[in-house]
């Protein structure tokens, strides 16, 4: 779970890959970074700098 420092946003999300065939340590970590961006950073590469989440 994340959370913006003032709390006006949270994201808790899950991610599954069922029986695809990739490796979840690879592609978890582009899947939070875009997940990040979207919510926090109103999708705007560049503006990740800016936010800072919180666990």
């Amino acid at each position: 779970m994340y959370s913006s420092p003032d709390g006006s946003r949270t994201l808790t999300a899950s991610v599954t890959t069922g029986d695809a065939a990739i490796d979840p340590a690879q592609e978890f970590p582009k899947a939070l970074e875009k997940l990040l961006k979207v919510v926090f950073c109103g999708g705007q590469a560049g503006a990740a700098d800016k936010a800072e989440p919180t666990q």
